[in-house]
Protein backbone atom coordinates (compact mmCIF):
# COMPACT_ATOMS: atom_id res chain seq x y z
CA UNK A 1 0.00 0.00 0.00
CA UNK A 2 1.23 3.17 -0.76
CA UNK A 3 1.22 6.45 2.14
CA UNK A 4 0.50 9.82 1.16
CA UNK A 5 -0.94 13.28 2.70
CA UNK A 6 -4.44 12.89 1.03
CA UNK A 7 -4.95 9.40 1.65
CA UNK A 8 -8.03 8.81 3.63
CA UNK A 9 -8.30 7.35 7.19
CA UNK A 10 -9.63 3.70 6.37
CA UNK A 11 -11.78 1.66 9.51
CA UNK A 12 -11.54 -2.05 9.27
CA UNK A 13 -15.65 -2.55 8.04
CA UNK A 14 -15.78 0.01 5.64
CA UNK A 15 -16.85 0.20 2.49
CA UNK A 16 -15.07 1.44 -0.47
CA UNK A 17 -15.04 0.79 -4.69
CA UNK A 18 -11.43 0.49 -5.78
CA UNK A 19 -10.03 0.12 -9.50
CA UNK A 20 -7.60 -2.19 -10.56
CA UNK A 21 -4.72 -0.71 -12.11
CA UNK A 22 -2.43 -3.62 -12.88
CA UNK A 23 -1.23 -6.95 -12.47
CA UNK A 24 2.30 -7.81 -11.15
CA UNK A 25 4.51 -11.57 -10.55
CA UNK A 26 7.14 -11.61 -7.97
CA UNK A 27 10.47 -12.91 -9.53
CA UNK A 28 11.24 -15.98 -8.08
CA UNK A 29 8.47 -16.54 -6.19
CA UNK A 30 4.45 -18.36 -7.32
CA UNK A 31 3.16 -14.89 -5.98
CA UNK A 32 1.10 -12.44 -8.08
CA UNK A 33 -0.78 -9.52 -7.01
CA UNK A 34 -3.39 -7.39 -8.33
CA UNK A 35 -3.03 -3.33 -8.22
CA UNK A 36 -6.16 -1.66 -6.40
CA UNK A 37 -6.48 2.33 -6.18
CA UNK A 38 -8.61 3.02 -3.35
CA UNK A 39 -11.00 6.48 -4.08
CA UNK A 40 -8.31 8.92 -2.52
CA UNK A 41 -5.67 8.12 -4.59
CA UNK A 42 -3.61 5.31 -2.60
CA UNK A 43 -2.36 1.79 -4.07
CA UNK A 44 -2.62 -0.89 -2.45
CA UNK A 45 -1.82 -4.83 -3.17
CA UNK A 46 -4.32 -7.85 -3.53
CA UNK A 47 -3.17 -11.55 -3.54
CA UNK A 48 -4.04 -13.06 -6.70
CA UNK A 49 -4.70 -16.44 -5.89
CA UNK A 50 -7.16 -16.49 -3.49
CA UNK A 51 -9.45 -14.76 -6.32
CA UNK A 52 -8.91 -16.72 -9.51
CA UNK A 53 -12.52 -17.63 -9.42
CA UNK A 54 -13.48 -13.98 -9.17
CA UNK A 55 -11.93 -13.58 -12.64
CA UNK A 56 -10.93 -10.08 -11.78
CA UNK A 57 -9.42 -7.94 -14.66
CA UNK A 58 -7.27 -4.85 -15.14
CA UNK A 59 -9.47 -2.16 -15.64
CA UNK A 60 -12.41 -3.26 -13.75
CA UNK A 61 -13.81 -1.37 -10.28
CA UNK A 62 -15.09 -3.15 -7.30
CA UNK A 63 -16.36 -3.07 -4.36
CA UNK A 64 -13.92 -3.98 -1.27
CA UNK A 65 -14.52 -4.06 2.17
CA UNK A 66 -11.45 -3.25 4.82
CA UNK A 67 -11.17 -6.84 6.45
CA UNK A 68 -8.41 -6.11 8.42
CA UNK A 69 -5.63 -3.34 9.55
CA UNK A 70 -2.44 -5.35 11.27
CA UNK A 71 -0.53 -4.39 14.03
CA UNK A 72 1.88 -2.34 11.72
CA UNK A 73 -0.99 -0.58 10.37
CA UNK A 74 -1.37 -2.92 6.73
CA UNK A 75 -4.62 -2.54 5.43
CA UNK A 76 -5.81 -6.11 4.03
CA UNK A 77 -9.05 -5.59 1.44
CA UNK A 78 -11.50 -8.35 1.02
CA UNK A 79 -13.26 -7.95 -2.55
CA UNK A 80 -17.02 -8.47 -2.62
CA UNK A 81 -17.91 -12.06 -3.84
CA UNK A 82 -19.65 -12.14 -7.22
CA UNK A 83 -21.91 -14.28 -6.12
CA UNK A 84 -22.44 -14.23 -2.38
CA UNK A 85 -22.89 -12.09 0.36
CA UNK A 86 -22.44 -12.01 3.96
CA UNK A 87 -25.47 -12.64 6.36
CA UNK A 88 -27.52 -14.25 3.38
CA UNK A 89 -28.81 -17.85 3.04
CA UNK A 90 -28.04 -20.02 -0.20
CA UNK A 91 -28.52 -23.85 -0.79
CA UNK A 92 -25.02 -25.76 -1.45
CA UNK A 93 -24.83 -29.31 -3.03
CA UNK A 94 -24.17 -31.22 0.16
CA UNK A 95 -20.80 -33.59 -0.91
CA UNK A 96 -20.36 -35.58 2.56
CA UNK A 97 -20.70 -35.40 6.40
CA UNK A 98 -17.34 -35.01 8.61
CA UNK A 99 -15.61 -34.84 11.23
CA UNK A 100 -13.24 -32.38 12.41
CA UNK A 101 -11.21 -30.92 15.43
CA UNK A 102 -12.64 -27.25 16.10
CA UNK A 103 -11.13 -24.44 16.96
CA UNK A 104 -11.07 -25.03 20.89
CA UNK A 105 -9.45 -28.25 20.06
CA UNK A 106 -12.93 -30.45 20.33
CA UNK A 107 -14.46 -32.83 17.53
CA UNK A 108 -17.57 -31.88 15.81
CA UNK A 109 -19.17 -32.49 12.92
CA UNK A 110 -19.11 -30.41 9.43
CA UNK A 111 -20.88 -30.32 6.34
CA UNK A 112 -18.41 -30.26 3.67
CA UNK A 113 -20.59 -28.27 0.81
CA UNK A 114 -19.79 -27.30 -2.70
CA UNK A 115 -20.38 -23.63 -3.86
CA UNK A 116 -21.38 -22.40 -7.66
CA UNK A 117 -17.61 -22.19 -8.29
CA UNK A 118 -17.40 -25.84 -7.51
CA UNK A 119 -15.34 -24.74 -4.75
CA UNK A 120 -15.71 -27.29 -1.46
CA UNK A 121 -16.53 -25.12 1.95
CA UNK A 122 -17.11 -26.30 5.58
CA UNK A 123 -20.19 -25.88 7.41
CA UNK A 124 -19.90 -26.64 11.24
CA UNK A 125 -22.86 -28.63 12.45
CA UNK A 126 -24.13 -27.65 16.22
CA UNK A 127 -24.30 -30.82 18.72
CA UNK A 128 -27.11 -33.00 17.61
CA UNK A 129 -28.03 -31.12 14.18
CA UNK A 130 -29.75 -33.63 12.03
CA UNK A 131 -28.68 -33.42 8.10
CA UNK A 132 -31.10 -35.23 5.77
CA UNK A 133 -28.18 -37.16 4.10
CA UNK A 134 -30.69 -38.35 0.69
CA UNK A 135 -31.28 -34.40 0.20
CA UNK A 136 -28.38 -33.00 -2.69
CA UNK A 137 -28.84 -29.60 -1.16
CA UNK A 138 -28.10 -27.81 2.39
CA UNK A 139 -28.77 -24.25 2.99
CA UNK A 140 -26.46 -22.58 4.82
CA UNK A 141 -25.61 -18.88 5.31
CA UNK A 142 -22.87 -17.17 5.12
CA UNK A 143 -21.14 -15.81 7.81
CA UNK A 144 -18.14 -14.19 6.99
CA UNK A 145 -15.74 -14.09 3.76
CA UNK A 146 -11.91 -14.30 3.88
CA UNK A 147 -9.67 -14.35 1.06
CA UNK A 148 -12.58 -15.76 -1.19
CA UNK A 149 -13.46 -18.75 1.02
CA UNK A 150 -16.91 -18.81 2.82
CA UNK A 151 -17.40 -19.12 6.36
CA UNK A 152 -20.63 -20.86 6.70
CA UNK A 153 -23.03 -21.88 9.55
CA UNK A 154 -26.35 -23.37 9.67
CA UNK A 155 -29.04 -20.81 9.55
CA UNK A 156 -30.70 -22.26 12.45
CA UNK A 157 -27.83 -21.56 14.87
CA UNK A 158 -28.97 -19.04 16.66
CA UNK A 159 -31.79 -20.62 17.53
CA UNK A 160 -30.06 -23.62 18.81
CA UNK A 161 -27.25 -22.11 20.13
CA UNK A 162 -27.23 -18.99 22.49
CA UNK A 163 -24.46 -16.68 21.14
CA UNK A 164 -22.74 -13.36 22.02
CA UNK A 165 -23.18 -10.56 19.50
CA UNK A 166 -20.07 -9.40 17.25
CA UNK A 167 -18.71 -6.05 18.45
CA UNK A 168 -19.76 -6.67 22.28
CA UNK A 169 -18.03 -6.54 25.29
CA UNK A 170 -18.39 -9.88 27.78
CA UNK A 171 -16.80 -11.58 30.93
CA UNK A 172 -15.44 -14.86 29.99
CA UNK A 173 -13.65 -17.62 32.32
CA UNK A 174 -10.54 -18.90 31.79
CA UNK A 175 -11.19 -22.38 32.54
CA UNK A 176 -8.01 -24.03 31.15
CA UNK A 177 -4.63 -24.31 28.94
CA UNK A 178 -4.35 -26.58 26.33
CA UNK A 179 -2.17 -27.87 23.48
CA UNK A 180 -4.10 -27.21 20.06
CA UNK A 181 -2.95 -25.81 16.55
CA UNK A 182 1.11 -26.90 16.04
CA UNK A 183 1.06 -28.09 19.73
CA UNK A 184 1.14 -24.67 20.93
CA UNK A 185 -0.61 -23.52 24.37
CA UNK A 186 -3.96 -21.86 24.12
CA UNK A 187 -6.42 -20.05 26.53
CA UNK A 188 -9.55 -21.80 26.82
CA UNK A 189 -12.30 -19.42 27.31
CA UNK A 190 -15.96 -20.05 28.50
CA UNK A 191 -18.66 -17.18 28.46
CA UNK A 192 -22.26 -17.39 29.78
CA UNK A 193 -24.07 -18.89 27.62
CA UNK A 194 -21.29 -22.15 28.05
CA UNK A 195 -19.35 -21.48 24.67
CA UNK A 196 -16.13 -22.02 24.13
CA UNK A 197 -12.73 -19.89 22.79
CA UNK A 198 -9.23 -20.14 22.78
CA UNK A 199 -6.58 -17.87 22.61
CA UNK A 200 -3.02 -18.55 21.75
CA UNK A 201 -1.45 -18.18 25.08
CA UNK A 202 1.93 -16.53 23.39
CA UNK A 203 0.02 -13.13 22.55
CA UNK A 204 -1.52 -13.10 25.65
CA UNK A 205 1.21 -13.75 28.20
CA UNK A 206 2.04 -10.07 29.04
CA UNK A 207 -1.56 -9.91 30.59
CA UNK A 208 -0.77 -12.12 33.46
CA UNK A 209 -3.83 -14.51 32.89
CA UNK A 210 -4.37 -17.71 35.13
CA UNK A 211 -7.01 -20.54 35.11
CA UNK A 212 -10.31 -18.98 36.74
CA UNK A 213 -10.03 -15.68 36.31
CA UNK A 214 -12.33 -13.80 34.60
CA UNK A 215 -11.54 -11.31 31.66
CA UNK A 216 -13.64 -8.95 29.52
CA UNK A 217 -13.82 -9.10 26.18
CA UNK A 218 -14.97 -8.24 22.60
CA UNK A 219 -16.42 -10.35 20.32
CA UNK A 220 -14.68 -9.58 17.04
CA UNK A 221 -15.53 -11.96 13.70
CA UNK A 222 -16.21 -15.77 13.20
CA UNK A 223 -13.15 -18.19 13.11
CA UNK A 224 -12.31 -20.23 9.95
CA UNK A 225 -14.13 -23.19 11.37
CA UNK A 226 -17.42 -20.88 12.06
CA UNK A 227 -16.94 -20.14 16.01
CA UNK A 228 -16.79 -16.94 16.79
CA UNK A 229 -13.12 -15.04 17.76
CA UNK A 230 -12.31 -13.33 20.34
CA UNK A 231 -10.03 -9.91 21.99
CA UNK A 232 -9.31 -9.45 25.59
CA UNK A 233 -9.48 -5.98 26.79
CA UNK A 234 -6.20 -4.73 27.16
CA UNK A 235 -5.17 -3.83 30.85
CA UNK A 236 -3.80 -0.44 30.13
CA UNK A 237 -4.68 0.56 26.60
CA UNK A 238 -7.98 2.09 25.77
CA UNK A 239 -8.67 2.22 22.38
CA UNK A 240 -9.59 6.33 21.30
CA UNK A 241 -6.60 7.82 23.76
CA UNK A 242 -3.43 8.92 23.12
CA UNK A 243 -0.48 7.62 24.92
CA UNK A 244 3.73 8.52 24.87
CA UNK A 245 5.93 5.23 23.65
CA UNK A 246 9.50 5.48 23.65
CA UNK A 247 10.69 5.82 19.81
CA UNK A 248 13.09 3.23 19.39
CA UNK A 249 14.14 3.01 15.35
CA UNK A 250 12.86 3.47 12.24
CA UNK A 251 13.21 0.89 9.25
CA UNK A 252 12.46 1.07 5.58
CA UNK A 253 9.76 -1.97 4.72
CA UNK A 254 9.69 -2.74 0.94
CA UNK A 255 6.54 -3.67 -0.66
CA UNK A 256 6.43 -6.13 -3.37
CA UNK A 257 6.36 -3.73 -5.81
CA UNK A 258 9.58 -2.59 -4.71
CA UNK A 259 7.82 0.44 -3.05
CA UNK A 260 9.80 1.69 0.62
CA UNK A 261 7.70 2.48 3.08
CA UNK A 262 9.07 4.31 6.65
CA UNK A 263 8.09 1.92 9.61
CA UNK A 264 8.53 3.85 13.09
CA UNK A 265 9.55 1.11 15.73
CA UNK A 266 7.93 1.87 19.41
CA UNK A 267 7.89 0.38 22.78
CA UNK A 268 5.08 0.02 24.65
CA UNK A 269 4.42 -0.40 28.54
CA UNK A 270 5.47 -3.74 28.59
CA UNK A 271 8.44 -3.77 26.53
CA UNK A 272 6.51 -4.88 23.50
CA UNK A 273 8.18 -3.67 20.19
CA UNK A 274 5.36 -2.33 17.91
CA UNK A 275 5.19 -0.66 14.08
CA UNK A 276 3.73 2.33 13.40
CA UNK A 277 3.82 3.26 9.72
CA UNK A 278 4.07 6.51 8.79
CA UNK A 279 4.34 9.41 6.19
CA UNK A 280 6.46 11.69 8.30
CA UNK A 281 8.84 9.61 9.32
CA UNK A 282 11.48 10.99 7.91
CA UNK A 283 11.33 13.97 10.04
CA UNK A 284 11.30 11.73 13.12
CA UNK A 285 14.44 10.05 12.08
CA UNK A 286 16.10 13.73 11.96
CA UNK A 287 14.89 14.51 15.31
CA UNK A 288 15.63 11.26 17.30
CA UNK A 289 13.11 11.82 19.81
CA UNK A 290 12.77 9.92 23.11
CA UNK A 291 9.33 9.28 23.05
CA UNK A 292 6.22 9.83 20.25
CA UNK A 293 3.05 10.12 21.04
CA UNK A 294 0.95 7.63 19.27
CA UNK A 295 -3.32 7.18 19.15
CA UNK A 296 -4.41 3.48 20.11
CA UNK A 297 -6.70 2.63 17.32
CA UNK A 298 -7.34 -0.66 18.29
CA UNK A 299 -6.30 -3.94 19.89
CA UNK A 300 -4.91 -7.16 18.04
CA UNK A 301 -3.44 -10.06 19.38
CA UNK A 302 -2.63 -8.81 22.51
CA UNK A 303 -0.86 -5.64 20.57
CA UNK A 304 -1.34 -2.00 20.02
CA UNK A 305 -2.68 -0.97 16.80
CA UNK A 306 -1.02 2.84 16.54
CA UNK A 307 -1.68 5.58 14.61
CA UNK A 308 0.67 8.84 15.25
CA UNK A 309 -1.04 11.84 16.92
Amino acid sequence: MDNNKSQYKFTEGEKHRFTITGFTEIPGTDESYYILKNPFGGKHLLKANPYKHYHLKTGQTINCKIDKINCSGKIFLEPENPEYKEDEVYAFDLVKITDHINSVGKKEKAAIVKDIFGMENSCSLPENYTVDKKSPKLKCEVLRIKKGQLFLGVPEIKKIVKQPEIGKKYLFAIIDIKPLEKNMDYYILKDEFNNLYSLKKKMYQHYGFKIGQKVECIITKFNTDSHLKIEPVHPFYEIGKTYSFNYLRTEKDTNPLGKEEYVIIVVDIYGIETKVRSIDSEEIVKNNPKTIKCKVEGIRKGKAILALK
